[in-house]
């Protein structure tokens, strides 16, 4: 008998097979708002300039490629940690905080979920509708995955009683994954009342949450969309972070993050460094360190960081100027002010009230692919397309 003969095949990854489909579609009017990378207008993901400066600094000053510990990059942790925890918090001079190089915002995840079920964590909840891979990464750990309510579709907010109703089912240790800015796929950001009652809750509850920061700087600006992160943490006392610079910095490829932690005591966080090591030396064994230099040298020089604000800042204004336009559109054709809504939300996604037999025959009828979940990449919008990507998506809502 086959050493494989007990397997059986997976279905295949429904993104990356719409990715497929997408470059093999032969049409010449075809439109692709399914995969999650930022476009210019032009269609393109483009390296940044910050980035391409910054790698050409490090690679003509580059003279090994030894590993870098278990930590990885330090100033690139050191960074990171400013943005999330603040420059000089107490918490960091106590010894209460903790940073690990991650291999991206997956890496970064799927480090905080082991850590839970080192901790005794047997069951993590996760937003309902969530980023596909967080309740792939809970149920890789052998962990059940549990689903709060987030938004209220017909008001396009967040919904802080039901996530506290849907919550309050779980138990103390239970782990719990909250998106930071740029919900992803709803574009719905929770308020800066709704992290302070949430942090407050979860002390209350004895909860371990993760935040998930994967869209840093594409809602409100940098330190606008830290400023929940901040109030959660504040509240709760303790809590975990798993950040990704794939989208603010264009990093896709290079698998930068960075695994935060944040406790009451510094002996736990001692502790819990030290399971963190373990974990990581287990999977990836030492950290990626070429996308971690390039953004440690990024916002370790003054020139390159304001070079680099200013292109992410050119980035948010564009996807709110793709909004306002798309929202326009629908708008207009739809006759519903209900999808007006998409202004106010936030980053690269939203999700369109488009069941998934809609979104199958605008794929296969009118070139037009999307997730069966009605979610869209507004970043992969150019505002010459919109009148007829509106009047396509008309169709099905």
């Amino acid at each position: 008998m086959s050493l494989y003969a007990s397997l059986s095949t997976l279905p295949p990854d429904a993104l990356l097979g719409l990715m497929t489909a997408y470059r093999e579609d032969k049409r010449a009017e075809k439109f692709d708002l399914g995969v999650g990378v930022y476009k210019d207008e032009a269609g393109n993901t483009p390296i940044l300039s910050a980035v391409k400066k910054a790698e050409a600094r490090l690679i003509a000053a580059q003279d090994t490629k030894v590993y870098e510990g278990p930590r990885g990059n330090v100033d690139f942790c050191t960074h990171v940690e400013d943005f999330v925890f603040g420059a000089g918090a107490p918490a960091r001079t106590e010894g209460r905080t903790l940073s690990f190089t991650a291999p991206g915002g997956c890496g970064a995840l799927f480090a905080g979920t082991s850590l839970m079920r080192r901790m005794g964590t047997k069951k993590v909840w996760v937003s309902k509708p969530t980023w596909p891979n967080h309740p792939n990464v809970v149920r890789s750990l052998g962990l059940v995955v549990g689903e709060y309510r987030y938004a209220d579709p017909e008001t396009g907010t967040a919904d802080r009683a039901a996530m506290i109703a849907d919550l309050s089912q779980a138990a103390p240790g239970d782990g719990v994954i909250i998106q930071g800015p740029c919900h992803n796929p709803t574009g719905i950001d929770l308020t800066l009342e709704d992290w302070r009652a949430l942090g407050a809750f979860a002390r209350e509850r004895g909860l371990a949450v993760m935040l998930d920061v994967a869209y840093h700087g594409f809602a409100g600006g940098l330190a606008d969309d830290m400023a929940g992160v901040q109030a959660f943490l504040a509240e709760a006392g303790e809590g975990m972070v798993a950040y990704s610079c794939s989208k603010n910095f264009g990093l896709y490829r290079e698998r930068a993050g960075c695994f935060m932690a944040l406790g009451e005591a510094p002996e736990g966080i001692a502790a819990a460094t030290t399971h963190v090591a373990d974990i990581g030396r287990a999977t990836w064994s030492m950290p990626p360190a070429h996308g971690a230099g390039i953004v440690a040298t990024i916002l370790g020089d003054k020139a390159l960081r304001a070079e680099w604000e200013t292109e992410l800042t050119s980035m948010r204004e564009r996807m709110i100027s793709l909004r306002k336009a798309l929202a326009d559109a629908l708008v207009e054709r739809t006759g519903s002010n209900r999808l007006a809504s998409l202004t106010t939300q936030n980053g690269m996604f939203s999700q369109l009230p488009i069941t998934p037999e809609g979104a199958k025959k605008l794929r296969e009828e009118l070139g037009l692919y999307m997730p069966a979940s009605g979610r869209i990449n507004i970043a992969g919008l150019n505002m010459g397309d919109i009148p007829r990507v509106a009047e396509i998506l008309a169709t099905a809502l």
